[in-house]
């Protein structure tokens, strides 16, 4: 699989530090920034996805894509988000999707000592939080199941299902976190179980390749 290096620091509103870090990409899934670079990203990354097909028959699919992309890394930089990680296509024909924000999150803890104690109280703060051990430390992974009521027609409509958070107190950085976070969006059918379980799976292995660069 290949290795996907963390994209140097965009303009921010405020002052931070930068989360220098890596991470193992699976086949099919990528990273783009949501910075400055970002609009720069997404069209390089459009551009290799239609590459050699037809603009007459592709055109409107790739504006599409390229104008969703960019309201999304639009939405996670106002969030604080860093770095956008999705996959491009999946190899199940079902209506559930994916999609992963990095961010930074800043705390008032004034030491990495601080910041490691932080981490350790947050663990039971949640039901269903526990400390992970992965390749860039130990850190806080939390997962929330989103049950989903009918509309007033009854239907099932798409919407996020499941979310999974890991958190790590960033080395040598006072008072900041690196925060993942995955969503699992689709309708709340018992059929579609097993692909929420294999997406969180996979999202496990790939912060399990968390590294500090």
């Amino acid at each position: 699989m290949p290795e996907s290096v963390s994209p140097q620091p965009a303009a921010i509103s405020a002052p931070r530090v930068r989360c220098a870090y890596r991470l193992v990409l699976p086949p099919g899934w990528v990273l783009i920034p949501v910075g400055d670079s970002a609009d720069a990203a997404i069209t390089n990354l459009v551009d290799r996805q239609f590459a050699g097909l037809p603009t007459d028959t592709y055109g409107p699919q790739k504006k599409r894509l390229g104008a969703g992309l960019r309201t999304i890394a639009a939405e996670a930089r106002r969030a604080g988000g860093l770095d956008l990680v999705f996959p491009l296509a999946m190899p199940w024909l079902v209506p559930v999707s994916a999609g992963i924000v990095m961010s930074e999150v800043r705390t008032d803890a004034p030491s990495d000592t601080a910041v490691a104690l932080l981490a350790e109280r947050m663990q039971p703060s949640g039901p269903n939080a526990t400390v992970a051990r992965t390749r860039a430390g130990r850190c806080v992974r939390e997962i929330v199941d989103l049950p989903r009521a009918p509309d007033g027609n009854g239907r099932l409509t798409v919407a996020a299902v499941r979310t999974v958070h890991y958190s790590w107190p960033v080395p040598g950085a006072p008072g900041s976190f690196l925060v993942s976070a995955l969503t699992v969006s689709g309708a709340p059918i018992a059929e579609f179980e097993p692909i929420v379980e294999a997406l969180t799976e996979l999202f496990d292995v790939m912060m399990e390749s968390v590294v500090w660069a």
